[in-house]
C-alpha cells in the first residue's frame, strides 16, 4: 500500500498533536515535482513515513531529532512548521461573519507554542517570543522610532525579513501574517492577514513588521481548511551554488530534482551541453559525488560564468567544463550515460524560430553519443512545438518514456525523460 496520501491534512496533524516529541513538517516544492521530493523524503528519514502530498507542497510527521535531516534534503525550497490544521465552516456570502471565524480560531483553537518552541530552537532565534505587555510596550516605542529612522531606505530592505538568529536576547519578536487561498470565498487574503495579524498581536504581544520581521506566519485556505504554519527558512533553499547568474539561471531545488529524475549511478558520465552558468553540473557534483559531471556552452560568457560558479561553489567535484557547440560535439559515440539539460525556452532570450534547428542538431548528437541500451536523457523545454517537429525529424533515436508539466518561474514547461 502507498502510504502517501493526496489529502487528509487534519488527520496527519491530529497523530502529531498527541506526541510533544512528534511534529507536523510542510515543505514546498517546485510545482510538477512534488513526487520527486516525496521520494527523497522516504529516502532520507523513513521509507514507510505517511506524506501528504499537494500542488507545491509534501506534509509529512516526524519525531524532532530528525529535523537535521529535512534540512539536508535538494529537492525542497522551503520549510516550515505546522501550528495548526483547522477546519472552518465558512458561509461563503457574509464576509465580517466568515472573517470572525478567523478572530475565534486564533482566540481558542489555534495553539502555536509547541511549534514556537521548536522554531526558536531550530532558527536560534535569541530574542523574546513571550513577552510580558510591558515589555511589548516599550519595544513597541522603540521600533516606531526606528522605523522612522530607516523609512528613506525602504526600499533596500530584504523582503524576506531579517535573519532570526540575528536577534538580540532583549528583542521582542517582530513577525509578518500572510495568506494564501484556493476556492471561492467572501473574502481576500489580505483581509485574512490583517484579522489574524492583529489577534496574534493581542494574543502574544508581537511587533508587527512586513519588511524586517523575524517570523513569518503562513495561513493557507483551502476551501475549508486552513493550515498554519512557520517558516523556518529564512531564504529558500534553491538559493545555493550560484554566485555568477546569467539570464536564465535555473534554481538549484530544479536542478536536483532533474537529475534525480535521470537516476544516476555510481561511475555514471553525466553531460549537461548547455549548462548556461552551471547550476546542474554543479548540483550534480555536490549530490552526487561518486558520478562525473561533463559540461560545456557555445557562449564565452556562459563557460566563463560556470568556471567561476564551480570554483567557488564546489571546486573539489568531478566536473569537468569546456566550450563547445551542441551541433558537433566532441565526444566519443555511444560514450554517455546520462544527459541533463534545460534547453532554451526561447522566451526569456533567444528565439523560438532558433530552436528548431538547434533541438534537432542536438538530438542528433545526443543520440551518437548516449550508450544505446542503458543511456537515459532528461530534457526541460517550455517550447514544446519546436521539441516535437525536432523529435519527428531525429527519427526513432530516442523513446519517450515520461513527461512531466512543470513550473519553471511561471511558465509552463515540460521535463520529458528518454530512453
Amino acid at each position: 500500500m502507498d502510504n502517501t496520501e493526496d489529502s487528509n491534512l487534519y488527520d496527519l496533524f491530529q497523530e502529531s498533536s498527541t506526541n510533544d516529541d512528534l511534529f507536523m513538517i510542510g515543505t514546498s516544492v517546485d510545482t510538477g515535482f512534488e513526487w520527486q521530493a516525496v521520494d527523497e523524503c522516504k529516502e532520507k528519514l523513513n521509507k514507510n513515513i505517511r506524506v501528504v502530498k499537494k500542488r507545491g507542497k509534501i506534509y509529512f510527521n516526524l519525531h524532532w531529532d530528525q529535523f537535521a535531516k529535512v534540512q539536508e534534503m535538494r529537492s525542497i525550497d522551503n520549510i516550515f512548521i505546522v501550528g495548526s490544521v483547522l477546519k472552518l465552516s465558512f458561509c461563503g456570502t457574509d464576509k465580517e461573519n466568515d472573517l470572525k471565524l478567523f478572530e475565534h480560531a486564533v482566540q481558542n483553537n489555534i495553539k502555536l507554542e509547541k511549534a514556537l518552541n521548536a522554531w526558536k530552537c531550530v532558527t536560534n532565534f535569541l530574542g523574546k517570543i513571550y513577552p510580558t505587555f510591558s515589555e511589548y510596550e516599550e519595544a513597541a516605542k522603540n521600533h516606531k522610532i526606528s522605523k522612522n529612522i530607516v523609512e528613506f531606505s525602504a526600499s533596500k530592505i530584504r523582503k524576506r525579513g531579517q535573519n532570526p538568529a540575528n536577534a538580540k536576547e532583549n528583542d521582542v519578536l517582530k513577525y509578518r501574517v500572510t495568506c494564501e487561498r484556493t476556492g471561492e470565498h467572501s473574502f481576500e487574503s489580505s483581509d485574512v492577514a490583517r484579522v489574524i495579524g492583529g489577534e496574534l498581536q493581542d494574543k502574544y504581544h508581537w511587533l508587527v513588521d512586513l519588511s524586517m520581521y523575524h517570523l513569518e506566519v503562513l495561513c493557507k485556505i483551502v476551501q475549508n481548511e486552513m493550515i498554519t504554519q512557520l517558516r523556518v527558512t529564512h531564504e529558500s533553499k534553491h538559493h545555493r551554488n550560484i554566485i555568477y547568474f546569467g539570464p536564465t539561471t535555473l534554481r538549484a531545488t530544479i536542478c536536483y530534482n532533474l537529475l534525480r529524475l535521470a537516476h544516476p549511478n555510481p561511475g555514471d558520465i553525466i553531460i549537461d551541453p548547455m549548462c548556461g552558468g552551471g547550476s546542474i553540473p554543479i548540483e550534480g557534483g555536490l549530490a552526487y559525488q561518486n558520478s562525473y559531471m561533463l559540461c560545456g556552452d557555445n557562449h564565452t560568457k556562459a563557460v566563463l560564468r560556470s568556471q567561476s560558479n564551480i570554483n567557488i561553489s564546489c571546486p573539489n567535484s568531478k566536473i569537468d567544463l569546456t566550450q563547445w557547440s551542441v551541433s558537433h560535439l566532441p565526444l566519443l559515440d555511444s560514450s554517455i550515460d546520462v544527459v541533463v539539460t534545460d534547453m532554451p525556452f526561447g522566451k526569456r532570450s533567444g528565439k523560438m524560430s532558433d530552436n528548431r534547428i538547434l533541438y534537432r542538431e542536438l538530438l542528433l548528437q545526443l543520440g551518437r553519443i548516449v550508450k544505446s541500451t542503458t543511456g537515459r536523457l532528461v530534457l526541460l523545454t517550455y517550447d514544446r512545438r519546436s521539441f516535437n517537429i525536432a523529435l519527428n525529424m531525429a527519427g526513432d533515436l530516442f523513446k519517450v518514456t515520461k513527461m512531466l508539466g512543470v513550473n519553471i518561474g511561471g511558465l509552463p514547461a515540460a521535463v520529458l525523460m528518454f530512453l
